[in-house]
């Protein structure tokens, strides 16, 4: 119970900051500090697509490194699913970015990621799967709050539909990696 209620408040804290955060509309999104993939003010539509661009091109990279250097079969099941959804994700953003007037970023994903992409890809079996592990925990919650947060704000009707389909799916997912973190 003790552990619950720090958890528990933490996440009330969190979501109180991100919803204070949401007052100004329209404005260009600063991207939060490294690795945290939380946006600090309301994304504009070009901000939201490079984000989401960039937290698909990493899972789906990860997950092609998982497949060839992991140790652990449910990770691995894990992995598939992994190309598999956020390839088609990734096809759904670009359909959607179109139809709002928005060009795809020519990277896969930004520099924060790529560091984390070589880290890993330096690992093999179980120390690769613990760093896995870990990656995708974070890459997945930063993932809920960018889609949570440009639904509360975003201004396409397309991209806001594409991030409300998507949000069941990347929760969906941290569960899975959060099972697969125990035993």
């Amino acid at each position: 119970m003790k552990k619950t209620i720090p958890a528990a408040l933490f996440l009330c804290l969190a979501a109180a900051a991100a919803s204070a955060q949401m007052t100004n509309q329209g404005a260009v999104m600063p991207e939060a500090p490294a690795g945290t993939g939380a946006p600090r003010t309301p994304l504009s539509d070009a901000d939201f697509v490079r984000l989401a661009t960039f937290a698909n091109g990493f899972e789906i990279e990860e997950a092609q490194l998982a497949l060839a250097q992991g140790s652990d079969p449910r990770l691995k099941e894990f992995a598939r699913t992994m190309v598999m959804d956020h390839g088609m994700a990734l096809k759904d953003l670009e359909t959607a970015a179109r139809m709002a007037g928005v060009t795809l970023p020519d990277r896969k994903f930004d520099e924060t990621r790529q560091a984390k992409i070589i880290a890993i890809s330096r690992k093999k079996g179980a120390d690769f799967d613990q760093q896995y592990r870990a990656d995708q925990r974070q890459a997945h919650d930063d993932a809920i709050a960018l889609l949570v947060a440009y639904q509360q704000s975003g201004r396409s009707e397309q991209l806001r539909a594409w991030a409300i389909k998507a949000l069941p799916v990347v929760r969906k997912h941290r569960e899975a990696i959060v099972a697969l973190n125990t035993p």
